[in-house]
């Protein structure tokens, strides 16, 4: 192993990370190689149900390997529950008592070899954490152990900022499609309105504004009757629209589950976004979809873009989509929208656009 580790340039990978899967591949593969390790995964831990501990990225670990993994060693693996549960330390395997380990390694094999593994975990919510496993199948020296833990330890800061700026970019993306474009600023609420998220920036923004009010990451509305009808479509799993409570500004109500295209894991996948925008005309085009034909908000941009352009590749890039939600989207149209074809679809949309 080199005992010269080039930190610096795997913080500057990390750096760039987020929002490109390739090069969130390429620092596993780095890391791997320069600790002298087989494999390394970044895995999303369900802290209250292991078996829904999922990889998010990895190097040198087989597809048919992570399929078993998900499907039944992540019940058995002690190891990374515990490291999920103690965030922020560097821990070896060899090296937790055999209180800490429980049931110890041999439960957690991969072809009948034991494995030996360094882990660090970064919190995420109350129930998700990241975490970072390195691991091979011959025992770490000491020299070894010590450069490992120095290089996962040094890490840690700048793989905290990545992963939360890696959320943010997916939750991003996913917004701006399902808005149709811009927002001024957001954050992720629970059910009664305590916030789950909140960008440091988004928070300077949302302050300034006259209508609403965060307080100890609590969010409330300075008009108690709209804020009890915030609470009411929260509660209903609903989204909705208000407008101009401080003749400035927009409010959009969006239940996180609505976002189609997040990683199944998401952290905040039963919270619901606030999103914030200057206030502006409504898309008339957008209101007439989704009010005579009962589109729903995504499927009414999505058919939008058909009009533009109806090849499903380009309505899938111009919107953040996978090509198959698109498909869906068409399907669902055509049938709310009675046609039968999508040159049908086509000339209807092109006509309800001359009203």
């Amino acid at each position: 192993m080199c005992h010269i580790s080039d930190n610096t340039h795997l913080i500057a990978i990390l750096s760039k990370a987020p929002g490109h899967p390739l090069i969130w591949h390429q620092f596993l593969d780095e890391l791997a190689q320069q600790l002298n390790c087989d494999t390394s995964a970044l895995l999303v831990t369900d802290l209250m149900d292991s078996e829904n501990t999922r990889f998010l990225f990895s190097a040198h670990i087989e597809k048919d390997y992570q399929e078993q993994y998900e499907n039944k060693l992540n019940r058995l693996d002690d190891f990374n529950h515990f490291i999920s549960k103690n965030p922020l330390s560097v821990f070896y395997d060899q090296a937790l008592s055999e209180t800490a380990r429980k049931v110890g390694k041999a439960e957690f094999s991969t072809l009948d070899k034991p494995l030996y593994r360094f882990g660090v975990s970064i919190p995420c919510n109350q129930k998700n954490a990241l975490s970072l496993l390195l691991s091979r199948s011959v025992a770490f020296n000491e020299a070894e152990q010590l450069q490992v833990k120095q290089t996962l330890q040094a890490l840690i800061p700048a793989l905290d900022e990545a992963i939360h700026a890696e959320q943010r970019h997916k939750i991003d993306s996913q917004l701006r499609h399902y808005l149709g474009g811009h927002f001024d600023s957001y954050i992720i609420v629970d059910h009664r309105l305590n916030i789950i998220f909140s960008d440091p920036i988004f928070g300077i923004i949302i302050n300034q504004m006259d209508c609403v009010k965060i307080s100890q990451n609590q969010f409330s509305m300075k008009n108690p009757a709209i804020e009890q009808r915030l609470l009411a479509l929260i509660e209903a799993n609903q989204s909705a629209s208000i407008h101009n409570q401080c003749h400035s500004c927009q409010i959009m109500l969006i239940p996180i589950s609505e976002l189609k295209n997040l990683y199944q894991w998401e952290c905040y996948k039963d919270g619901f976004i606030l999103a914030f925008t200057h206030d502006k005309e409504s898309d008339p085009m957008l209101d007439r979809l989704m009010g005579i034909y009962k589109l729903s908000r995504c499927e009414a941009i999505c058919a939008q873009h058909f009009m533009n352009n109806p090849s499903i590749s380009e309505i899938a890039t111009n919107t953040f989509r996978s090509q198959e939600t698109v498909r869906n989207h068409i399907k669902h149209m055509m049938q709310k929208m009675s046609v039968h074809s999508q040159a049908e679809l086509m000339k209807k949309l092109i006509t309800l656009t001359s009203l």
